[in-house]
């Protein structure tokens, strides 16, 4: 967050939009946005903190998220199975309810 007191009480990401605009643009302009991994590691290395403080780690999720709806598109594939692959996958039916809480706890 910027920090700036006066502007959504020190909450606003004008410093965010600017990194984006900027540095992170200038480092991920011409490279291909179907690899995802060399995206993302291109741009936590170019933030250089453990914490991705510096560029700010909401930036850095919507431009990798960006990328990869991108190529989704492009490959005529839904988000999920363009991350997912082309496997079939399929939660387990449940047999029983083991774990209990809340209102249906007694």
């Amino acid at each position: 967050r910027d920090g700036d007191k006066g502007r959504y009480l020190g909450k606003g990401v004008l410093q965010a939009v600017e990194n984006v605009n900027t540095e992170i643009t200038e480092a991920i302009i011409g490279l291909d946005a179907e690899e995802q991994a060399f995206i993302d590691k291109t741009l936590i290395e170019l933030d250089g903190t453990e914490n991705k403080d510096r560029l700010g780690a909401n930036a850095i999720l919507a431009v990798s998220m960006a990328c990869a709806r991108a190529s989704a598109e492009e490959s005529g594939l839904p988000l999920y199975r363009y991350l997912g692959g082309s496997g079939m996958m399929q939660l387990p039916t449940p047999m029983m309810n083991i774990i209990n809480g809340g209102a249906h706890a007694d």
